[in-house]
């Protein structure tokens, strides 16, 4: 990966800068189901790019996205357009992890990113998702971390295990929480208001 054209975007969308693109606060997407902006994520599971794609499509502004080849390109622009508007996705193919990490880290410290999405085959360690978290922090944009293979201890606010759901839909499981309680929702796409509906698992076992 040249650092320059990459550097580059990121310069002249800070130029631009976008006043609709929210940093720091909450991204809600339920009374009972939040993700703090500034702040980085851990996202587990045969369903964590759709986890993505919803968090990001309930974002405003620019949406980062970095990874091998293998998975970057493996983003279909008509799977993508189901959750949001692939004209907002900037991506980014690193040659290594250490490259990946770097273009996370000015992602997440540009002040341009509504939300940026690192895809790792193995989750950051300590010292890594410590720099991630720094970088979040500055910029105030949502960062989301897609773990394909082991999680490690992290300095991510929180874990989640997003699964393929029986008879459709998806489950997401917040395993790890820093501010609250772990719960679970069963996710299904209202595609016609580009909107998840979503139901604590606790409800649908009481229904």
């Amino acid at each position: 990966m040249s650092d320059e054209p990459f550097l580059s975007r990121l310069q002249a969308m800070r130029a631009a800068s976008v006043p609709a693109v929210a940093r720091h606060g909450e991204l809600r997407l339920a009374p009972s189901l939040s993700l703090a902006r500034g702040r980085v994520h851990e996202v587990m599971g045969d369903s964590a790019d759709v986890f993505a794609l919803i968090m990001a499509g309930a974002a405003t502004g620019p949406v980062f996205w970095t990874g091998f080849s293998r998975d970057v390109e493996s983003l279909a622009p008509t799977g993508v357009q189901v959750f949001l508007d692939p004209a907002r996705l900037v991506l980014t193919i690193g040659l290594n992890r250490g490259e990946t990490l770097w273009a996370a880290e000015q992602a997440l410290r540009a002040r341009s990113a509504a939300c940026v999405v690192i895809e790792l085959q193995d989750g950051p360690d300590l010292r890594e998702s410590r720099r991630l978290q720094i970088a979040a922090e500055e910029g105030g944009a949502l960062g989301l971390i897609l773990v394909r293979g082991r999680a490690f201890t992290s300095a991510a606010e929180t874990r989640w295990q997003c699964d393929a759901g029986a008879g459709g839909g998806w489950v997401w499981t917040s395993t790890k929480s820093k501010r609250g309680t772990p719960g679970a929702w069963r996710v299904s796409w209202k595609g016609r208001h580009h909107a998840p509906d979503l139901v604590p698992l606790a409800a649908t076992a009481s229904a």
